[in-house]
């Protein structure tokens, strides 16, 4: 089953609905340091996708999800964000990667 990236205004919608998002911030810690998408009401939880790729990189994360949690993964321009939804999805978890990344929500929403 192929899964398509969430828009950014499919996110706002999400949100909106109150649905039961967690972002994960896939970027290095170094780019997580200078910001990142804070959405009200919904966890923020950062995991690079470096060590996503690890042996026990997620079983951590994993453990602490809420069991209905939809999991939008984000980075810069959404290419890492998109591989580490792939990963997510591999493990039985509902994850989706924000289409653009960061870049495309900082531009629509007249963010520098």
């Amino acid at each position: 089953m192929e899964h398509q990236p969430l828009s950014v205004d499919n996110l706002v919608q999400k949100t909106k609905d109150k649905a039961p998002l967690v972002l994960l911030d896939v970027r290095d810690a170094e780019k997580f340091r200078t910001g990142s998408l804070q959405l009200d009401g919904v966890p923020l939880l950062h995991l690079p996708y470096a060590a996503m790729q690890e042996k026990n990189g997620l079983s951590e994360l994993i453990a602490n999800l809420p069991p209905e949690a939809q999991i939008v993964t984000v980075c810069t321009s959404g290419n890492k964000a998109e591989k580490a939804a792939a990963l997510l999805r591999e493990q039985g978890l509902t994850a989706l990667s924000l289409n653009g990344g960061l870049t495309a929500w900082r531009k629509q929403n007249g963010e520098k």
